[in-house]
Parts: C-alpha cells; sequence; structure tokens
C-alpha cells in the first residue's frame, strides 16, 4: 500500500472517528443528566462499579484483538482470500470460547458482590442488575470478530459508524426508560435489546459488505501460524492485565475503600476521560494498521522519521485537552451538575494527568504491535498490577480519593520506560536516551501551561455561567495553541506533519 493511500485512509478514519465521538459525547453528556436527576448518584455509582467489573472480567479479549490486526496485516496486503479465510474461522472459534469463559467467571462471582458493593440497595436489586451488565457482554463476543477484521483493512470509520448509530439510538431510547419508568433496571434492559439489535445487524451488514466474513475456508491454518498466533496471544493476555489493573479497578477500589456512591460522582468526570480517550483513540486506531504497512514496507529511517510526526501530532492532541480538561472540568461539572457533585482539585489534576500518560505512549505502542513486539514486555504487566494496586489501596487508606490515581500514574510511569525502550531497540535500533529526554521535558512543559490554564480559568469563572465558562474554554484552547505554534512550527517534525495533513506527502 502506498504512502498516499495510507494517508487517505487515515484521514477518513479520522474524521469518522471524531465525528462518531462527538455525536456520542453530546448524546451521552444528555443520557447523564437525566440519569442523575432522575436515579441519583448511587445507581450511578453501581452503573460505574459494574462496568469496571465487567471489564476486568474480559481480560482476555485484547490478546485476541490484537493478534487479529497483526496476523492479518501480510494475507490482507498480498489479497491471500483463503489465508484470511482460515483466520478468522480460527478467531470466531476463539471468541466462542472467550464468552463462555467469561460467562462462568461472571456466575462465579455473584456471591462476592456483597464485598464490592457499599451501597444501601439491596442485594437481590444488585444481583439482578449484574447479570443484565453479564448479559451484554458475554453477547457482544460473537459479532465482534467481524469488526476487528473491518479494522485491520482499514476501514474501521465503518465500524465507528456502526458503533455510533447504535449507540445513539440506545442513548435515546434508555432517556425515554428513565422518563417513563423511573427505573434503573428498564434502564438496562432497554441498552440490552438495543445492544443485542445493533449486533445482529452489524453483523449482517458486514458479512454483505465483506462476502469473506461469511464464506468457509478450504484450508486451515498452518501450525507455524497457528503457534505464532498463541505465543502472541498469551503474551497480549499478560499485557492486558496491567491494563486492567489501571483501566478497570479504579472504581472497584473506590467502592470497597470509600463507598459506590463515591463511584458515582467519579463517574461523571470518567465519563469525559472516556470521551476523551475514545477521541484519542479514534485518531491512533486509525493509522495502527497503517503503521503495520510502514514496518512492512519502509526503512528504517522512514520508520522514525513518520514515527517523530505522529509522536508530536500526538503530544499536541493529548497536551490540548490535557489544559483543557485540567481547566475547564471543574467549573463544567459544577455548572452541568453542581458543585455539591464535584471532586476536588488534587483528584480532578491526577485523574487528567494519567490520560495524558497514557495518551503519549500510544504511539509508541501502535508501533511496537505493528512490529509484532507482543512478548519482550509481557511479564511487566505483572509487575505494573503489584503496583497500581499496592499503592492505589495503600494511598487511598491515608489521603482518599487522590491516593487511588496517585497509584494508577506511579504504575503508568512503567510503561513510559519499558514500551519505549523496546521500540527503539528492535524497530529503530537506536539508544531510547534522546526519546526519554523529549518526553519527559515535553510533559513537564505542558504541566505548566496546564496550570497557567486553570488559574485563568479558575479567575474567568468566578461567576460561573455559560458565557464565562465559554471564554474561559476558548482562552485555554488559544493558550495551547499559542504554546505548541510557538514552541514547534520551526522543527522538521511539525513542518512534515503539516504537509502530511494538507495531503503533500
Amino acid at each position: 500500500m502506498n504512502t498516499e493511500s495510507r494517508t487517505s485512509n487515515v484521514k477518513r478514519n479520522v474524521l469518522w472517528g471524531l465525528a462518531g465521538t462527538l455525536s456520542l459525547a453530546i448524546a451521552s453528556f444528555a443520557v447523564r443528566t437525566v440519569f442523575v436527576y432522575a436515579l441519583g448518584v448511587e445507581y450511578l455509582g453501581v452503573n460505574g462499579l459494574f462496568t469496571n467489573v465487567l471489564a476486568v472480567l474480559s481480560f482476555s479479549e485484547l490478546g485476541i484483538g490484537a493478534a487479529i490486526n497483526y496476523a492479518l496485516y501480510k494475507p490482507i496486503s498480498e489479497g491471500d482470500q483463503e489465508k484470511i479465510k482460515a483466520l478468522m474461522a480460527f478467531f470466531k472459534n476463539a471468541y466462542r470460547v472467550i464468552a463462555v469463559v467469561v460467562a462462568v467467571l461472571g456466575l462465579a462471582l455473584i456471591p462476592l458482590l456483597g464485598y464490592l458493593v457499599n451501597t444501601d440497595i439491596s442485594m437481590s436489586e444488585i444481583r439482578m442488575y449484574y447479570l443484565v451488565f453479564l448479559f451484554n457482554t458475554v453477547s457482544s463476543y460473537f459479532v465482534i470478530y467481524k469488526a476487528t477484521y473491518v479494522n485491520a483493512i482499514q476501514k474501521s470509520y465503518l465500524v465507528s459508524n456502526v458503533d455510533t448509530l447504535g449507540t445513539l439510538v440506545s442513548y435515546i431510547a434508555q432517556t425515554v426508560a428513565i422518563v417513563v419508568s423511573r427505573s434503573f433496571l428498564i434502564y438496562l434492559l432497554t441498552s440490552s435489546v438495543v445492544l443485542l439489535t445493533k449486533n445482529i445487524l452489524m453483523a449482517f451488514y458486514f458479512n454483505r459488505r465483506f462476502p469473506v466474513l461469511k464464506e468457509k475456508s478450504s484450508e486451515k491454518i498452518d501450525p507455524k501460524t497457528r503457534k505464532t498466533l498463541w505465543r502472541n496471544v498469551k503474551a497480549l493476555v499478560i499485557h492486558k492485565i496491567g491494563d486492567v489493573s489501571v483501566h478497570q479497578t479504579d472504581n472497584i477500589i473506590v467502592s470497597v475503600a470509600i463507598n459506590t456512591t463515591t463511584v458515582g460522582l467519579l463517574s461523571n468526570y470518567t465519563l469525559i476521560t472516556s470521551l476523551v480517550r475514545k477521541m484519542t483513540n479514534a485518531v491512533f486506531d486509525a493509522f495502527a494498521a497503517s503503521f503495520g504497512n510502514l514496518v512492512a514496507e519502509d526503512n528504517l529511517e522512514r520508520r522514525e522519521s513518520v514515527f517523530d510526526e505522529f509522536d508530536l501530532f500526538g503530544y499536541i492532541l493529548n497536551g490540548t485537552v490535557f489544559v483543557c480538561c485540567v481547566s475547564l472540568v471543574q467549573p463544567f461539572v459544577g455548572l452541568w451538575l453542581g458543585q455539591d457533585l464535584q471532586l476536588d482539585k488534587l483528584t480532578v489534576f491526577l485523574l487528567f494527568l494519567s490520560v495524558f500518560l497514557e495518551g503519549q505512549t500510544a504511539t509508541v505502542y501502535q508501533l511496537k504491535v505493528a512490529d509484532g513486539r507482543f512478548k519482550e514486555d509481557q511479564w511487566v504487566a505483572f509487575f505494573q498490577a503489584v503496583v497500581n494496586l499496592v499503592i492505589s489501596i495503600i494511598a487511598a487508606h491515608f489521603i482518599g480519593l487522590p491516593g487511588v490515581f496517585a497509584g494508577t500514574i506511579v504504575q503508568r510511569m512503567i510503561v513510559v520506560y519499558v514500551r519505549p525502550h523496546i521500540v527503539y531497540k528492535y524497530v529503530f535500533q537506536k539508544s531510547t536516551r534522546r526519546y526519554y529526554f523529549r518526553f519527559f521535558l515535553r510533559t513537564l512543559l505542558i504541566c505548566l501551561v496546564a496550570f497557567i490554564g486553570f488559574k485563568i480559568a479558575a479567575a474567568l469563572t468566578v461567576q460561573l455561567s455559560v458565557f464565562s465558562l465559554a471564554i474561559a474554554a476558548f482562552t485555554s484552547l488559544l493558550l495551547s495553541m499559542l504554546f505548541f505554534f510557538c514552541m514547534y512550527f520551526r522543527t522538521k517534525e511539525f513542518k512534515a506533519l503539516a504537509n502530511r495533513l494538507r495531503g503533500r506527502k
């Protein structure tokens, strides 16, 4: 695949991904507003807790998903239809096994729910809600492999469009359900019906659009490919343990160490971080397959040059989001839901710093996966998990909610060190020293800009209103743009990136 084709696919995937994310952002805030005022923060805490619990049980999925993308790069680029069909049949069976495993683990967890949920809601209700969450999670595994194929052929905008439409319909139906019934159970069941319908229609659409997904293979995966697949899956499952310990255990720790209602308060902020992650992931996932083609086709100098461009792009994107969130989220939540539902400032800063650090390693991660480097750092995930859980639990005991995110940040610094080391050693074949210096300098600078933005926004929103918040938002965005332009517009990476986005490269 040539450079022009890669760039065209990336642009299309990014635009559709961002359009879908923005649409969902508006709808999700509307649903959340209705939810909080109709059902209360306590039920919101239950919703956030069970979302995390089921995500923990689904830890095995990432190993298969990333392995699919890597395994499909070569047969897709070579047009080997029989190999593609054989791989998809293998992945279909693998996801069915995962669905059964998650269902069994989920049912086995029911007797332990009383230790996880710290609320006045009756346990009979809690168990019923949990079973609905479990059904939603398990049912999605029967079609997800089809979407992964579509992503691998660089048409992730199709998956994004289907997900966006299905989620919008779900949000509308859930809002109606809350207003009419004032029942959390009806709210969950409505979501289940829409999700199941969306998955069935998505499978039908992708089967028609890509006949290879429904055609039976005349051959089986050769032993070498099968061995490589399982090796990569095992390594990635281990990676997922570290990922789960960071992203999916915070609500569980908060519920056990503090209470489930605090999970509800935190959920209003994690709604924002979730949207931020979706927005940035829409960008980075869009060029994930392009990295795969790049690794396969281009030389070392070309790899590093493109990596530096996208690394700067990631810094601009994540840095702008970080500055704006640190500056604006507190007054936004105060205006949206009231100051009594705000978290403390330190927690908010640590939360978004963690999101920024995660985003800053996304480019490194995409290139590592594209090069098939799954096993080099697989055992680091266990160390991450231990560090995160131990520090979060101990720190939460002494300083409360900020301690949970202190553990997350300390753990994330392990990834900041290890993943770049692997990429530079195996992909670029050179020292990581320059990257580390650049990373930490950029992080310090953006924290300083965020602090300035926070102070300016606080002064502008003393008298909180929609108008003052809009002025603060404009000021934060302008501050970020001025910083990045003044610091980097003369660099070759900035110029190359600008040319690429204009279609000149």
